[in-house]
């Protein structure tokens, strides 16, 4: 009650939101006029109040977006109270609870004190912490339970005391290793190992039935869903679009950075950009409103080399009034769809960071983009300033994207008059019926048999369809498809990731329909009808079917024919967290003379390239040969 650290934050994002001259509509600069009166007032008459602010004269991105106009209200805490005022105007009414989520809190609980139980077995005492759509309120039917082990801070070695060593620290693939074979023993089931990706995971299905992703050392993930999940607590029509908008990128097979498409957390953020875009605001900018609050610094490895991000953002939610805009969940459906299909994508950036400030564009220069051209999409993260969620959108998925957007536009439109709900309910009524698998293949070293034989080993499987890419000179590695009639026969298929067709690793990677339509138009591909093997082989069993092979034979087996660096890195990693110290050894050994030829190989092409110079510089110098004119 006594705190004035809450006192004098609460002050300053209460003086930022009412009082802090933000933009308004026309993009001209608000601020306080004389006596604190908005400067730009009358300019507001007639859609936030007679005085230009919905009741409250002072600007500020509150009443510049139209909020109402009262300040921000004590919160009932017993942290830290903020102290009323005489002259405190009434108390905002208080936003509507959000609805219920599709997976109960309950369940979300039980997940984790599940895969706590598994981390208490193994010794690991760092934090299981939930985030994505499960806890930001954006969870939907299909949504999977995406967890993140945080491992505790390094701590001195006391056998090193009084010399600074560092106690060593565990891979992220070798603890998601140790998971992954402590987790059946806890009735989790299909376990399938991403260890070779960007952020390595263990997929599995919870015995409740739950899907649950788990990576290592993703704190980021964590703020990012407490920020949208403050949101979604702000007003209840953030979750209610968010969803609808995700119903339809799902239905429409949208979803999927792999395919070319936006991941689901870029449709949350081109949600919420949106609602601040609406007149009047829906919601504030929640990271704005925190600016002279203390930084909340998270460190990350994302980009090769450790960096702080400041995830704060305002929380108490609770203080902040209503929005005046009334519209329905159906009418702000129809505005995001009308705002995208018009938004100048070549030249702005949808940054919720930077949303109704001064600074309300970002700089496409700090995110990254594989492909820095005008057509580039820029989707920033709110708190990594250099991740551009829309970098791996291609021009086939945006053209897509763009044209499913006015599509559903046509159909909201024509709703208007003839009921959006039982409309909307039949546009994104899709449900699918074939559900896929695609993997980088080398023709030249895979055959169509050989990956068809690999897929149909696995047990429990229906029949199934293998479309494989014929030769390409200018192409040797291609996607082959696997395509299957239900998302449990794709899943058990999916188990065999990372493992090997002769020296050649499987990637495999769920996808779209729309991953092969694209993959068609490009080049000829054969079609093989697929029918699992009823009783599989003993051989074939053993080789092939992950449900009962043990991770140390696909160790051994990897570490006799990986071809890469990255592979005998990652094996390794393994085979310390199996306890298989030989194999290590031996791992470290290969992976030691693979570098010192990749070494041996690129001194060769220094030496070359010396050699050659000496005799044209030579040459040149003797009048004998000008190299703009020889045989160079």
């Amino acid at each position: 009650a006594g705190s004035t650290a809450c006192c004098s934050r609460y002050g300053a994002a209460r003086d930022r939101l009412l009082g802090g001259g933000m933009v308004n509509w026309s993009g001209k600069r608000r601020g306080r006029g004389a006596g604190g009166e908005s400067s730009s007032g009358e300019q507001h008459k007639g859609s936030y109040g007679a005085d230009g602010g919905g009741g409250y004269k002072g600007g500020g991105q509150w009443k510049a977006h139209g909020w109402w106009g009262q300040a921000p209200q004590q919160k009932p805490s017993t942290d830290a109270a903020v102290p009323s005022s005489s002259s405190a105007a009434a108390p905002a009414p208080a936003p509507a609870p959000a609805p219920a989520a599709v997976t109960s809190s309950e369940a979300v609980d039980a997940v984790v004190a599940r895969v706590r139980a598994v981390a208490a077995v193994l010794g690991l005492k760092g934090r299981i912490l939930a985030f994505g759509s499960q806890i930001s309120g954006f969870v939907t039917a299909t949504s999977d339970c995406d967890l993140t082990y945080m491992p505790p801070e390094e701590e001195e070695d006391p056998e090193e005391e009084g010399l600074g060593q560092k106690t060593k620290t565990e891979s992220e693939v070798g603890i998601l290793q140790r998971f992954a074979t402590e987790m059946p023993k806890h009735g989790f089931h299909d376990i399938i190992t991403v260890f070779q990706a960007n952020v390595p995971l263990v997929k599995a299905v919870d015995p409740s039935g739950v899907e649950v992703d788990l990576c290592v050392g993703n704190e980021l993930g964590h703020h990012n869903s407490k920020l949208i999940a403050a949101y979604c607590r702000l007003d209840r029509r953030v979750s209610k679009v968010g969803k609808m908008v995700k119903q339809w990128a799902k239905a429409w097979e949208l979803v999927g950075s792999s395919d070319g498409h936006l991941n689901s957390y870029a449709f949350t953020l081109l949600t919420i950009y949106f609602l601040m875009n609406t007149r009047p605001s829906v919601v504030p900018n929640l990271q704005d409103a925190a600016c002279n609050c203390e930084s909340v610094n998270v460190k990350d490895q994302r980009w090769g080399q450790e960096a702080p991000w400041d995830c704060k953002f305002w929380e108490m939610v609770e203080l902040i009034p209503r929005s005046m805009n009334s519209e329905s969940t159906h009418t702000l459906l129809h505005g995001f769809f009308k705002f995208y299909a018009e938004f100048n994508w070549s030249r702005d950036v949808v940054s919720i960071r930077l949303g109704l400030t001064p600074s309300a564009t970002a700089s496409k220069f700090k995110l990254y983009s594989p492909l820095n051209n005008k057509e580039q999409w820029y989707i920033e993260d709110p708190f990594d300033l250099r991740h551009n969620l829309a970098s791996q959108c291609t021009s086939e998925g945006r053209r897509r994207i763009l044209e499913k957007m006015r599509e559903t536009l046509e159909v909201l439109d024509a709703a208007m008059h003839e009921g959006l709900p039982r409309l909307w309910a039949s546009h994104c009524s899709r449900a699918p019926t074939r559900f896929l698998l695609k993997c980088r293949i080398h023709t030249d070293k895979v055959s169509a048999s050989e990956y068809a034989d690999a897929l149909r080993a696995v047990r429990n499987v229906g029949p199934f369809t293998v479309r494989f890419p014929a030769a390409q000179r200018s192409r040797e590695v291609i996607d082959a498809f696997a395509v299957f009639g239900s998302d449990s026969d794709r899943r058990r298929v999916h188990r065999l990731n990372e493992t090997y067709i002769g020296e050649w690793q499987l990637r495999l990677l769920p996808c779209s329909t729309w991953a092969l339509e694209d993959a068609l138009r490009l080049g000829d591909y054969e079609e093989l009808e697929v029918t699992p093997l009823e009783e599989p082989s003993e051989a074939a069993s053993e080789q092939r079917e992950p449900a009962t092979v043990d991770p140390s034979v696909e160790v051994r087996n990897g570490l006799r024919v990986a071809q890469t660096e990255e592979e005998v890195q990652v094996l390794i990693q393994r085979a310390e967290a199996l306890g298989l110290s030989h194999e290590a050894d031996l791992g470290g050994h290969k992976l030691r003379q693979m570098t010192g030829k990749a070494s041996a190989r690129a001194r060769a092409r220094t030496d070359s390239d010396s050699a050659g110079a000496w005799p044209r510089t030579n040459a040149v110098a003797a009048g004998e040969t000008d190299p703009d004119e020889g045989p160079e």
